[in-house]
Formats: C-alpha cells, sequence, structure tokens
C-alpha cells in the first residue's frame, strides 16, 4: 500500500506549537505482539534493551492510559467544541509543555483554524510501534500512528489542502512523557505529516484462454 504525505494549514498550527517534523515511523509491528515480543523496552544509555514489559506492566497501563486520551481528545474535534477539546488537551500536557503552547497561540490558532473552515475530524483508529523508557522509568517515548477522517470541512480548505472527506489519513507520533507527581504527563510531541492511504494499483491478470 502506497502513500503520500499531505501538507495543510492543521501541519502548520501544530509546527508553530512546537511541534516538530519526526523521522518516517521505524519499522516494526503496529499492533502489539502477543506471542513474546513486548513492544515495551527499557533501555540503557546506548538505547539498547535491558528488558521487556508485558502489556499489562502498570506503568506501562498508565503510559498507554495517557496517550490513547489524549489521542482522543485531538483527533476527535469540530468546530463547535474546539475550546472545550483543547481545555481537555491541555490537561494531558506537562506545566512546561503547556506554557509553551500558551505562548505560541496554539488554542487560538487552532481554534480559528476550525471554526473558519467548519471542519470535523474523527478517529479511525491507533497503533503502536516499539516504545521505551529509560533504566529509572521516569520517563518514557512511545511510538505510535493515528488514523483520522474529515467529516466535515468547506470545499475550499479540501481543495487546497488537498484532502477529501471520510477519507483515513494515518499520523505517526513520537510521545515524550516523564512522571510528573503522581500522573505521567506529555511534555514534546513530534509528528510526521498526514499521509493518505492510496489504494494498491491493480495488476493484470493471466489473459482467459479463447
Amino acid at each position: 500500500m502506497s502513500v503520500r504525505p499531505v501538507a495543510f494549514a492543521l501541519a502548520a498550527v501544530l509546527a508553530a506549537a512546537g511541534c516538530t517534523t519526526a523521522q518516517p515511523a521505524p519499522p516494526g509491528p503496529t499492533v502489539p505482539d502477543h506471542s513474546g515480543q513486548s513492544l515495551w523496552h527499557v533501555i540503557d544509555a546506548d538505547g539498547k534493551t535491558i528488558r521487556q514489559l508485558p502489556d499489562d506492566d502498570p506503568v506501562v497501563t498508565a503510559v498507554r492510559k495517557t496517550v490513547v486520551l489524549h489521542s482522543g481528545a485531538v483527533d476527535n474535534r469540530d468546530a463547535a467544541g474546539i475550546a472545550d477539546s483543547t481545555t481537555q488537551e491541555f490537561t494531558f500536557y506537562g506545566t512546561d509543555f503547556t506554557a509553551s503552547l500558551r505562548a505560541q497561540q496554539y488554542d487560538t490558532k487552532l481554534a480559528a483554524l476550525f471554526t473558519t473552515n467548519h471542519l470535523a475530524t474523527r478517529q479511525v483508529s491507533i497503533a503502536w510501534y516499539q516504545s521505551t523508557f529509560p533504566k529509572d522509568m521516569t520517563t518514557a517515548k512511545v511510538q505510535m500512528d493515528a488514523t483520522i477522517e474529515f467529516t466535515a470541512a468547506d470545499p475550499g480548505y479540501l481543495a487546497t489542502s488537498h484532502l477529501e472527506l471520510n477519507k483515513p489519513y494515518t499520523q505517526h507520533r513520537s510521545v515524550s512523557l516523564a512522571k510528573q507527581g503522581d500522573r505521567w504527563a506529555i511534555v514534546a510531541i513530534d509528528k510526521n505529516p498526514l499521509e493518505a492511504q492510496n489504494p494498491p494499483v491493480p495488476t493484470a491478470g493471466p489473459k482467459a484462454k479463447p
């Protein structure tokens, strides 16, 4: 299956908010592999895996919950509820990250984008890649994909942004978290551009014999 990057105004808002363009998604399974190969690795200073954690490890569960809830907040949005959605989004961020976003007027720019273009988005799915913790388990870096659809948008916005309604677009995200008190807070997010999933080109089959 081939993909093509999509550049559009939302990406510009996120970039202005301190989210940078990440490297291409790392190879590996996109869903947890329950056959014995965990996606959750504890690594040393050189990046070498020391041990693997099961999906039901309490720390893994807490980190994954934060990422799942955050993804739900940012991927399911519409113009009418964008203010409440952004308020909810900020509850998952650390103090410094929140301050940085507000200083860059992230919430104002995002609200203008959704209301001006009458946007609505819906999360289709999320998928996980290999994610890591340092030995002290006080931070985490989660690799994941989020797939969304635009369910509403002005025609001009769709044309300018080369988007289609009700078509899945996938974005790889590298989410950095830190333990702050009794909660895991997101302290940085690197995001790839959205990629539209294109259907495979059909190949010619064998010709029928006369």
